[in-house]
């Protein structure tokens, strides 16, 4: 099977998560591809092991024991952030550096998104304008079948190769029941990234706050004085932080983001995720919402509620003594005439809870672009190249011994 047609069955399931849910999974229909990425690794001739339950898939092809164990991290799930279902790719080959009319409403447009005149000549796979296309991250999961597929048909020499696959990583939940002891590799990665050539080893600090807020309600012919409404409460909040935003940030710059406001006069519920590369700043968000709060508490004689949960923290500093997976991933890439790209990422990888649980795990490009969106593309050479990529890292750490390597896994 060729990659492209991989990924086009892979996309076809549609695979989209729930926030809102309580369960792992959080949809059933993560499971449909579980299902058919079993079939495919047992076809291979892997060692599989299912947790049915939670949808959490652990494979591995087995190589020659005295090199160190390798394994290689994608995940089922699709973001909630546009439609997954019924999706309808578009194949455009030879493509010519213009605007791509996606359907009659929506472009593609080269102004919006520079990064398609990288593309000039390749193979686009778009979507219709009307959903997401999936390559987040179902191009990871085509890379690595197909890595997997090279070395059960040429028999190239390596060492254990362990992947897995896992649900709910769109809305953070992915490592929550990940189960280290059933993969045994000394360290891996994640094909979880954007541009081909990525290695990434940086990622934010991320943590969500909930806010509640009592107001005092009463006949409004006479709330001089009494009324306190939540609604209006929950506009000073909003208006209270820098105005560090997501469509205002770039590069290493952190931000607040108000994702949901519910509420009337007497109660208002609102939910904000914030994010930071520095530790130090990414503590200081959080002390911004308690000193709003208390000046308001004061101010307005009523009870806000804050609740800060932290969700995942940077790898970088987890991985401080890995580094070997970051030099040794760019120079395979460099040996295959790309230029090593490593960005913050802003956002994080399973891989990033597994560094900080003692399994070293930075990320790797997948060849997609606009992840979330219906403007999501992907790139069928650049598939194809970070494939090769996987192969290359397999058969470089097949040159080592295993003794060199020791994982210490953290509680």
């Amino acid at each position: 099977m060729t990659l492209l047609e991989r990924f086009l069955k892979y996309i076809a399931i549609d695979t989209t998560s729930n926030s809102k849910s309580k369960t792992t999974p959080s949809t059933k229909i993560q499971l449909n591809l579980a299902k058919e990425l079993l079939l495919e690794l047992d076809y291979l001739g892997l060692e599989t092991f299912y947790d049915s339950e939670n949808g959490y898939i652990y494979a591995l092809l087995k190589g020659d024991s005295s090199c160190p164990k390798i394994g290689f991290i994608s995940h089922l799930d699709t973001s909630e952030e546009a439609k997954g279902n019924n999706i309808k790719p578009q194949i455009i080959y030879d493509y010519n550096g213009l605007d791509v009319k996606l359907n009659s409403d929506k472009i593609l447009r080269v102004k919006d998104y520079p990064d398609l005149l990288n593309h000039k000549g390749k193979t686009l796979i778009t979507t219709s304008g009307d959903t997401l296309l999936g390559a987040d991250d179902k191009a990871g999961i085509a890379e690595i079948m197909n890595m997997l597929e090279y070395f059960v048909n040429t028999r190239h020499h390596h060492g254990d190769i362990y992947v897995a696959f896992t649900p709910d990583e769109e809305i953070g939940k992915s490592i929550d029941k990940f189960d280290l002891s059933k993969f045994p590799a000394h360290f891996g990665y994640t094909v979880d990234g954007s541009s081909l050539g990525e290695v990434c080893y940086e990622n934010f600090n991320a943590a969500s706050i909930t806010i509640e807020i009592e107001g005092i309600s009463c006949h409004y012919g006479y709330a001089k004085d009494k009324l306190v409404n939540s609604l209006y409460i929950a506009t000073l909040i909003n208006n209270s932080l820098p105005p560090e935003r997501p469509e205002t940030t770039e590069g290493y710059t952190g931000y607040y983001h108000l994702e949901e406001v519910n509420g009337n006069v007497n109660n208002t519920i609102m939910h904000y995720i914030i994010r930071d590369f520095n530790q130090e700043n990414f503590e200081n968000r959080k002390s911004t919402f308690r000193k709003i709060i208390k000046v308001l508490e004061e101010k307005f004689s009523i009870k806000i509620k804050l609740t800060i949960k932290d969700s995942y923290q940077n790898m970088k500093e987890a991985l401080k003594e890995n580094m070997h997976l970051i030099d040794n991933a760019k120079e395979v890439i460099e040996s295959m005439n790309i230029k090593p790209i490593s960005r913050p990422i802003r956002g994080g990888t399973d891989g990033a809870q597994l560094s900080h649980k003692g399994f070293a795990c930075p990320n790797l490009g997948t060849g997609g672009h606009n992840f979330h969106s219906i403007y999501e593309y992907a790139v069928l050479e650049d598939m194809e190249k970070s494939s090769e990529i996987l192969i290359g890292i397999v058969k470089r750490y097949a040159k080592r011994n295993s003794k060199e390597f020791v994982r210490t896994p953290k509680k």
